[in-house]
């Protein structure tokens, strides 16, 4: 069973100087950072519910929503009301529940390559490979940002949902642009590290994650696998700059019918990270390993004071 892995599909992209991050944090430079972060709030009530409640907790510190999902709204509110919660925006070009689908924020005549002939996202990053043009993308990210704004959501960072910007050369450099357009921090994978084309973005404005964490989507779905699992991550981590990427939700009817045929990332799997994040014996690991919780929006006012 794999009890840790690397997540390898994203990584940080944030404007430094030569000054060592966690010292421009405040933190000592061979501190041991770390974000909690928990991905697709607002796609439904029972991950908002479960979202709200970890960050009130302090099980999380970070999350990102999913702009053109049914709850995105319930989570404008909550943030407005609670501007302390750093909440960024998982961008979303992809609609995978076997009966639960959305489309984008942009008219459809406008993003047609984006959605498939039933006016939905696609289901899979493949098909937004083979058919999304670099312009669609670009125009739907810009709007997806821009509707949440309308809002009085201010996002802290930026990332992707299912990795969808990263799936080829130009898109993933939409995404870059639309993170310069609104000076906010974006993620994006190591692995296209060579092959993404940055011409006309400050290369001088990097900095690597030192590691992100996710359980794989085959590991047992009990409460004994995902302790290890936990256990193992924060006993891994090594100075700089980490994220724990996890996955929220109450085990509620909706979160059933919704994930029906989707165990891996299902209505239990992310019961089971709920209750693992809040538990006392995560925490008190935490204290014991000297983990510095740090938040998307302190690296966000470094990068753009």
């Amino acid at each position: 069973m794999k009890l840790f892995t690397q997540y390898l599909f994203f990584f940080l992209f944030i404007s430094v100087n030569a000054q060592n991050l966690a010292q421009q944090l405040g933190y000592a430079p061979d501190s041991k950072l770390l974000i909690i972060h928990a991905d697709d709030i607002g796609v439904a009530q029972g991950v908002n519910n479960a979202s709200f409640s970890a960050f009130q907790k302090g099980a999380i510190n970070s999350g990102s929503v999913m702009v053109p999902c049914p709850w995105f709204l319930e989570v404008a509110e909550f943030a407005k009301k609670n501007p302390k919660y750093d909440l960024g925006l998982h961008l979303t070009l992809t609609s995978e529940w076997k009966n639960y689908k959305w489309d984008g924020i942009s008219s459809s005549n406008e993003i047609s390559s984006l959605l498939n002939e039933k006016g939905h996202f696609y289901s899979s990053t493949e098909e937004v490979k083979i058919n999304a043009t670099y312009d669609d993308v670009k125009n739907e990210l810009r709007a997806q940002v821009s509707y949440a704004k309308n809002f009085g959501f201010e996002p802290t960072h930026l990332d992707t949902h299912m990795g969808a910007v990263l799936v080829r050369q130009d898109i993933t450099k939409a995404y870059f642009e639309i993170g310069e357009e609104f000076r906010i921090p974006v993620l994006a994978a190591t692995v296209f590290k060579d092959l993404v084309n940055l011409d006309g973005i400050d290369e001088s404005k990097i900095v690597w994650v030192q590691k992100v964490y996710q359980k794989s989507d085959d590991t047992p779905i009990d409460r004994e696998n995902w302790d290890i699992f936990y256990s193992n991550v924060i006993k891994d981590i090594k100075p700089g700059l980490n994220v724990l990427l996890v996955h929220l939700g109450d085990d509620t009817p909706e979160l059933k019918q919704m994930m029906v045929d989707h165990p891996g990332w299902g209505a239990k799997w992310r019961a089971l990270d709920s209750e693992v994040l809040e538990s006392s014996p995560f925490k008190k690991l935490m204290k014991q390993e000297n983990i510095q919780l740090v938040q998307w929006n302190q690296i966000k006012k470094v990068i753009y004071p």
